[in-house]
């Protein structure tokens, strides 16, 4: 059957399972990207910061679903250059296990570009990530999920598994017969089981141009669905009937020219961030979406928007990929929300963190943020994420799921003037399993965050707050000039990844001291140079180019402001 499809180099596949065709096709894929998507999306201003400490992948079990090409070859070139021991931060080489046991068939250029960005040496950022399970997408439907009318779905033991392809049960997805509506939603239902139950950081994609929103999988609501920081990807609400309609997709979006991209990009930055939390909640499926969410980016789209009833933009979702504030939102570690009502026990909140939490019904849980005299948060950006829940009501013989979602609300209050004295943003949808709260502008005083629940569930819920200066000024001594003094307070804070006063050398108000501050620090100076003798003592990197550095990512910074 001829598909016709608006993606690059498109694919497809038919194989008869169960009496009903499975139509699979590429998201596609493109060699060219936008110039510097690791600089937009915060990675070159996170290995600016970490150095050599950057985390990278290592010790984080991963998976790829690819969907064949014209010949059925679904597996990546092992023997490329990104797989190897040279050049792999551990000297190890990528060990590939073969799922659905057709590796021997053939080599899949698509397979190869996506294994590339999502685990390779010098393309992805996850470059230490490697142990690495690959399936055909047909053999992951019908052999790990056992879709749509086999027996339970298998165990998977991975942190993030990618999926760079679309499609569905529906012969002409314009007209889909009730059996191949059921054989969708089936699917669906046994992906999200398996994420909720095996702690999976799915992510999947969206189609390129504008064609209706996929079935499988972007209408998951446990997984990530991810589409282009251009907005060329299919987007607006899920409409699987009886499968959570009116959902808003994408989730995130990232500067690539393909949704395949986006997607094996979005996958790459999970690992790195699995790598930096293993053994902590933050690695739990619900908060480490809630962090990839809420370190995303709105500045891009002047259009972005969101309302209380629709907490993510049709288009761009939470905005784009930012791995940068994600990672320092894992640094900011763990506060727990308080049931205290009275708020004499709520612990405030650090401006970049998270939290991992079981809510009973009818209860809330609380969070203060306080925003210091003399600064203001230029953004606050919260997002709650919990899944949904599949049971098995026939376990043992025909897996028959039932979706069970729960009902979580997010509230803001002002509490200045006395706790949860003014309400100023909710966010309340009926119909998510995500609510987003992001304000901007926000003045000095204490502010509450306030997490509802109608039934019991487990939540990941991530912030980040981005307090500026009145006058982002690099004088951090306060004696009104910037000076020798103001360098040694930066050099002395260089390093630091959150958390940073005004007076350990944050001059851009990030909580972070790095070369950006060090840009202001020149600036401030006007046109002269440091003297020699106190370039020499800073720590590493110890040079002027430092300097020259912050001042590049400075302007980077301003471009990609502008870049809509």
């Amino acid at each position: 059957m001829l598909i016709n499809s608006l993606t690059n180099h498109a694919a497809h596949v038919k194989r008869s399972l169960g009496g009903t065709l499975l139509i699979l096709i590429w998201v596609g894929f493109s060699t060219l990207a936008w110039g510097g998507w690791k600089d937009d999306i915060g990675y070159t201003q996170l290995k600016t910061l970490l150095g050599s400490s950057i985390p990278n992948g290592g010790g984080v079990p991963i998976s790829q679903v690819e969907a064949g090409d014209s010949n059925g070859f679904y597996f990546p070139n092992v023997n490329d250059s990104n797989f190897t021991a040279v050049g792999d931060p551990a000297g190890v080489a990528v060990v590939f296990t073969d799922g659905s046991g057709g590796q021997s068939n053939g080599v899949s250029t698509h397979a190869t570009g996506q294994a590339q960005i999502f685990y390779g040496n010098t393309v992805g950022i996850a470059p230490a990530a490697n142990a690495v399970t690959i399936y055909s997408a047909n053999g992951f439907i019908s052999n790990v999920l056992k879709a749509p009318n086999g027996g339970d779905p298998i165990a998977q033991d991975f942190r993030v598994q990618n999926h760079s392809w679309v499609g569905s049960f529906a012969v002409d997805p314009n007209n889909p017969t009730t059996s191949e509506l059921d054989a969708d939603r089936s699917t669906l239902q046994r992906f999200d089981y398996v994420i909720d139950n095996n702690e999976i950081t799915a992510v999947v994609g969206l189609n390129n141009g504008t064609a209706p929103l996929p079935s499988l999988l972007s209408q998951s609501y446990n997984a990530i669905a991810v589409g282009r920081s251009d907005g060329l990807h299919s987007s607006g609400l899920t409409n699987l009937v009886n499968y959570g309609v009116d959902r808003s997709k994408p989730d995130l979006v990232v500067p690539r020219t393909s949704t395949s991209t986006a997607t094996s990009s979005t996958s790459s930055a999970a690992t790195l961030l699995h790598s930096a939390v293993t053994g902590s909640d933050a690695a739990k499926s619900e908060t480490m979406k809630a962090i990839l969410l809420a370190g995303a980016t709105k500045a891009e789209f002047p259009t972005w928007s969101r309302t209380s009833t629709q907490p993510l933009d049709d288009t761009y979702g939470a905005g784009e990929l930012n791995v940068y504030n994600s990672y320092l939102m894992t640094v900011g570690g763990q506060t727990l929300g308080s049931s205290d009502s009275t708020g004499a026990l709520v612990k405030t909140a650090s401006s970049y963190g998270w939290d991992y939490q079981t809510i009973n019904p009818g209860s809330d849980l609380f969070y203060n943020f306080e925003v210091p005299v003399g600064s203001t948060a230029g953004e606050l950006s919260i997002i709650l994420d919990w899944n949904v829940e599949v049971t098995d009501t026939n376990p043992g013989v025909t897996f028959s799921g039932s979706e069970s979602l729960a009902n979580l609300d997010l509230e803001l209050y002002d509490s200045s003037a006395g706790f949860l004295s003014t309400r100023i943003d909710k966010s309340i949808s009926s119909v998510d399993n995500v609510e987003h709260i992001y304000q901007t502008g926000l003045g000095p005083g204490t502010y509450t965050l306030k997490v509802s629940g109608a039934s019991s569930r487990d939540f990941g819920l991530a912030w980040r707050m981005n307090t500026l200066f009145d006058v982002a000024s690099a004088d951090f001594d306060g004696d009104g000039g910037v000076d020798g003094s103001d360098f040694l307070a930066w050099q002395s804070g260089f390093g630091t990844p959150i958390g940073a006063s005004h007076a350990m050398g944050d001059a851009d108000g990030d909580g972070d001291v790095d070369s950006v501050d060090g840009a202001f620090l020149d600036l401030g100076l006007g046109s002269l140079l440091l003297p020699p003798v106190l370039v020499a003592s800073v720590p590493e990197p110890t040079t002027l180019s430092l300097f020259l550095t912050g001042i590049l990512l400075l302007r980077k910074n301003r471009r990609s402001i502008t870049r809509e």
